[in-house]
């Protein structure tokens, strides 16, 4: 009855797991190397097994599909080692003849062994049997033609998927005991659900790096169990029944404390070369803290691997899964040193913003007293002088107010604008060409909005005839372009253009185009120099969706 009930659950198992890996592969990895044709094998394999559990005319159908899975193993084969895809068809011709053959006469009969119910090939049967074995071996022959010849990634894919396939040979050699006349329980049978399991991962292993998370936690727990097993029955047996509960304690306190030394064994096993220990780890987290920048932090990162790896791989892809844990573990690390930089840079701008803004109040209150006087104390003189000083006023007042506006902390409230709107109202009475495209719409703050449109049409009627502001929508992001055809912007200012008090025009402010780059911060995008053919100098404005 336990050897019956055994077989059922193997084969229930390997039914459904088929089926749920071919679905993973299918959904998941289908553009890996061989994932589909290993998808139609797997789910083959899982109805095959499944003949097993239902003895009669709808089972003795299902065992009859071994040479069409024989067939897609072969093309598997083929994918995998991109060869000999001229004889696949063959194969498909041979696998689905001899299928055909034992469909439509009878391929066995369901007979008692050991305690269980087997299938027993017979007459068309045999030679449905006699193709998969024909046909399994080509495909590992291609198998080890291609190992023999492979190197690096490929080869070590490839051994995995051979390993896996010696061991399902094995599982299934335990059908051929009643066709020996092997009067034995059939054993090997029950191995079967491992041999799927093992197969998929040979092809995951190296495309899905959390296959490998997967296996560790399954090799982890099923050799803890099968430790806890052995150590209760052993310590069972030493106490002669006595006292079981004491010794399923000292088993289970065993196993507690072999669970470090275990799970660092199966990490070497998963992860060869992937081993990262804490004072290494701490290190290097220190150190990409210190970085000042995001070059700096990249160049310490790469460094930290070729130490490490000892090798300098031109496509980190090609690295097998140990290297490729490492080079995650620093993916990690040197993303959250990049966010712990921009909430270092964040805090020193704010303070910066805030003790610029504390400036900003002073100088106003110290400066417009004095300009209310000054501007009084012409009141008599020149229209000439009055009229210089009132523009040198007005300078001053402008530089005042684009300090206060830059300095002091301001947020935005997006909702959706028409961009067409937009720029009609920032350009009021300018002379500007307009070529954005009626109906356009974006997500942005209206008044910050005008105000970076505002800027930087005011720069360009400054230093040119002709002005531009044309938009365009793509899937991320929403671009419009502010360009004229003034003289252009010197080499030496291009680095510096959007930092504060630097300008192209001799009267402006030099804030102008920071508060431009600020409002596109704070809208998530961008400001930028960019080039359009037939303008001198263009903006662009980048505005996520």
């Amino acid at each position: 009855m336990l050897g019956a009930s055994l077989l059922t659950a193997a084969m229930g198992v390997t039914g459904l797991g088929g089926l749920g890996l071919a679905g993973f592969l299918l959904v998941r990895v289908r553009s890996a190397s061989g994932a589909q044709p290993l998808a139609a094998f797997l789910a083959l394999v899982g109805l095959w097994a499944a003949g097993l559990l239902f003895p009669g005319a709808v089972g003795e159908k299902l065992m009859a599909l071994s040479p069409l899975g024989a067939s897609v193993f072969v093309h598997f084969a083929a994918r995998l080692t991109w060869r000999c895809f001229c004889l696949v068809r063959w194969s498909y011709a041979a696998g689905v003849a001899a299928t055909a053959a034992a469909l439509a006469n009878p391929a066995g009969t369901y007979v008692p062994w050991a305690g269980v119910t087997l299938f027993r090939y017979e007459g068309a049967g045999l030679l449905a049997a006699g193709a998969t074995v024909a046909l399994a071996t080509f495909g590992h022959w291609l198998l080890a033609d291609a190992w023999r010849r492979a190197a690096g990634r490929q080869r070590r894919q490839i051994a995995i998927v051979m390993a896996a396939s010696v061991f399902g040979l094995g599982s299934v050699t335990g059908l051929a005991f009643p066709l020996l006349g092997l009067d034995a329980y059939p054993w090997p049978l029950l191995l079967l659900p491992l041999y799927l399991a093992i197969l998929a991962y040979g092809v995951l292993r190296y495309e899905l790096m959390a296959a490998n998370q997967w296996a560790r936690r399954a090799l982890t727990w099923g050799l803890l169990m099968a430790l806890a097993t052995a150590l209760t029955a052993v310590l069972t047996s030493l106490a002669a029944n006595r006292a079981p509960w004491i010794a399923s304690a000292l088993g289970m306190a065993a196993v507690l404390t072999l669970w470090g030394p275990l799970r660092r064994t199966v990490d070497r096993l998963v992860f060869p070369g992937g081993d990262v220990d804490a004072a290494e780890l701490a290190a290097w987290r220190d150190a990409l803290a210190g970085a000042n920048d995001k070059g700096e932090v990249t160049r310490m990162a790469d460094a930290f691997l070729r130490a490490k790896l000892r090798v300098d791989l031109a496509d980190w892809n090609e690295a097998p899964p140990g290297p490729r844990r490492v080079i995650e573990v620093m993916a990690g690390l040197r993303e959250d040193a990049l966010k712990d930089l921009k909430r270092r840079r964040a805090f020193a701008e704010r303070q910066r913003l805030a003790e610029l803004g504390a400036l900003a109040a002073t100088v106003a209150h110290d400066l417009r007293n004095p300009m209310n006087i000054v501007a009084m104390a012409v009141a008599d003189a020149e229209p000439a002088v009055r009229q210089e000083v009132k523009a040198q006023l007005a300078r001053m007042d402008a530089l005042v107010r684009d300090l206060l506006d830059y300095a002091k902390p301001w947020s935005i409230t997006p909702v959706p604008v028409d961009v067409a709107a937009a720029v009609a109202a920032a350009a009021r009475s300018m002379d500007v060409a307009v070529e954005v495209p009626q109906g356009m719409s974006m997500q942005a703050d209206p008044l910050r909005l005008g105000q970076a449109l505002g800027n930087l049409l005011a720069n360009a009627h400054s230093a040119a005839s002709r002005v531009l502001v044309a938009a365009e929508a793509h899937a991320a992001a929403v671009l419009i372009h502010v360009c004229d055809d003034g003289p252009g912007i010197p080499d030496d200012l291009r680095a510096s253009l959007f930092h504060p008090f630097v300008s192209r025009q001799s009267g402006g402010t030099g804030l102008g185009l920071a508060i431009v780059a600020k409002v596109m911060a704070a809208h998530g995008g961008s400001a930028t120099l960019g080039e359009r053919p037939g303008w001198a100098t263009c903006f662009t404005l980048r505005f996520p969706r």
